[in-house]
Order: structure tokens, then C-alpha cells, then sequence
């Protein structure tokens, strides 16, 4: 082989690489982003939530890589709206906060559900039965349903603690404190 033969070869395995690396990246930019913004979230999260915000990202996490399609969507829809809610929240941040990592655990174990009802070929174990295959036919359209039903419950549940209370004239910390004092502090 010549030194021209071997350098292309070497150098179309290098590229070949780096595509399959490109290519498993576009597949996966949902985890990829959702990665990031839970381990700022984490990061950010107050030492008595911290526990729990860290196993709530690794089960998001994990179930958005084995997830199918929609959970990683909606696994980081969930925590960018909770970035979101962390930013508008003015009265209650650390319940906010419990919201969202909440939604996202729950969400992540529906969703290792629901994957593992489809690949597992449970599905399919239910249609065997001539009598249960009408009923497997209504679990999966309840099983579809609810992957897109629950992220907008939470978003429903987001929207409404940001705008339950009316804008205030203040901070909620600065009105306290004007009450406390009297307007002296």
C-alpha cells in the first residue's frame, strides 16, 4: 500500500468518525441540551432540594437517551420551562422550584414506561389475545395520549403559579420589609 493509499485511508476513517459523531449529536440534541440545563439547574438548586434535583436530572437524562419520541422533547420542554418559571416566580421560588423537579421524575418514569411498554413488545403480547387486542388498541392510544398530556400539565400548573398572585408594587421581600419597619427600613 502506498503512502498516499494509507494516508487517505487514515483519513477517511478520521472522517467517518467525526460524522458518526456529528451524526449521533443531531439525534440526540434534545438529551444534549437537556443535559446542560439540568446540570445548571442542579448547580443552582438550594442544598436541602439538591438530592433530589440531582436524581431527578439523572433519571430525566437517562430516560430522555433510551426514551422514544416525544419524551426527550418533552423532557426538555419541562426544564426550560422550569428555568422559565425560576425567572418570573417572584413569590415562592423554592416551591416552584419543587414543581419542576418533580414534573420532570415523573415525566422521566412515564417515560421509561411508555418506552418500555413499546420496545419490550408488551404491545404485542396483549394483541396475541383475540380478546384483548381491541383493549391493547385503547391502552396505546391512552399511552400516546398521556405523553403529550402530561408536559402540558405541568405547563398549565406553571403558568398558573407565576399569575396567581397580582403584580405587586414591589418585590414580595421589599414589602415585608417596609411593613416590618414602617417605611423606616
Amino acid at each position: 500500500m502506498s503512502l498516499g493509499a494509507s494516508i487517505w485511508m487514515y483519513l477517511t476513517w478520521a472522517i467517518n468518525g467525526f460524522l458518526v459523531i456529528i451524526y449521533l449529536a443531531v439525534e440526540h440534541v434534545a438529551t444534549i441540551l437537556l443535559v446542560g440545563s439540568a446540570a445548571a439547574f442542579v448547580a443552582y438548586t438550594p442544598k436541602e432540594q439538591r438530592a433530589w434535583a440531582t436524581g431527578s436530572s439523572a433519571l430525566a437524562i437517562t430516560s430522555s437517551l433510551i426514551g422514544s419520541f416525544p419524551v426527550p422533547l418533552f423532557l426538555l420542554v419541562i426544564s426550560l420551562a422550569g428555568w422559565a418559571g425560576q425567572w418570573l416566580e417572584q413569590y415562592n421560588k423554592p416551591s416552584q422550584r419543587w414543581n419542576t423537579i418533580r414534573a420532570q421524575a415523573l415525566y422521566s418514569l412515564a417515560g421509561l414506561g411508555y418506552t418500555a411498554y413499546q420496545n419490550l413488545g408488551w404491545a404485542n403480547a396483549l394483541t396475541s389475545d383475540p380478546s384483548m387486542a381491541q383493549g391493547a388498541g385503547y391502552i396505546n392510544t391512552i399511552l400516546a395520549i398521556a405523553m403529550y398530556v402530561m408536559p402540558l400539565g405541568f405547563l398549565v400548573m406553571l403558568a398558573q403559579s407565576i399569575w396567581a398572585h397580582p403584580p405587586a408594587p414591589g418585590k414580595p421581600h421589599e414589602i415585608i420589609t417596609a411593613v416590618r419597619t414602617r417605611g423606616k427600613g
